[in-house]
């Protein structure tokens, strides 16, 4: 589990640096940042990078694990020149996941008609703090959700968490009928469409580890 970061224990050194340096790597390879985080956990320092592909629209990124770690090598070699970060880290580089992170207001536009959870800070007018529903057109400012039926408005600044909701679709057998429902099975198989699971599309590089 992710632990807080004390702000006496931090390293002290600018992201932003982090992202101008690896910009160009990122370019070469056709990917974008999702996501730039430095974590600690029971291993230690964490430099997170969740990336996808440009111009793609799945939810997962439309990067493969083979994507993840092309880029691992070649942003570690990056780092390791322009020396940026001064303690020993590991650097990992993953897909968003079907399940991704809603960031920004830009990310809630992009997946409208997606379902979504949304935690809240303080209760929605009709007093829940989270919401699952369909992500609908809101003013600047603003995220609604579909909630059974309901459209709940509440301002941005009130999401402390939002993540799409990855919803398997039911495929009908083979030989049956158009139109006629398909016969519940409590052991039919569930398939992901040429998606890559958030678990696998991790890698972590120990080579690119600093030392003082």
């Amino acid at each position: 589990m992710q632990q807080p970061i004390e702000p006496s224990t931090r390293a002290v050194f600018d992201l932003g640096r982090v992202r101008d340096a690896v910009a160009p790597v990122l370019a070469s390879h056709g990917i974008t940042l999702v996501d730039l985080e430095w974590i600690t956990e029971r291993a230690g320092w964490t430099l997170r990078f969740t990336i996808e592909r440009e111009g793609v629209d799945d939810a997962g990124g439309g990067v493969t694990l083979e994507d993840c770690a092309d880029v691992s090598r070649d942003v570690s070699s990056v780092l390791d020149v322009e020396d940026l970060i001064p303690n020993h880290y590991n650097l990992e580089v993953s897909s968003p996941g079907l399940d991704r992170r809603l960031r920004t207001a830009a990310e809630f536009a992009r997946f409208l008609g997606r379902t979504a959870k949304v935690k809240l800070a303080r209760p929605a007018p009709d007093g829940q703090r989270l919401l699952r529903g369909e992500l609908l057109e809101a003013p600047e400012g603003q995220v609604a959700v579909l909630v059974d039926g309901k459209r709940i408005a509440v301002p941005f600044a009130d999401v402390v968490e939002a993540r799409l909701v990855f919803e398997l679709t039911a495929q009908p057998k083979k030989g049956q009928r158009q139109g006629k429902e398909p016969a519940k099975e409590s052991g039919q198989k569930k398939q992901l469409a040429e998606a890559a699971p958030r678990s696998g599309s991790k890698r972590s590089e120990r080579g690119s580890e600093k030392r003082k």
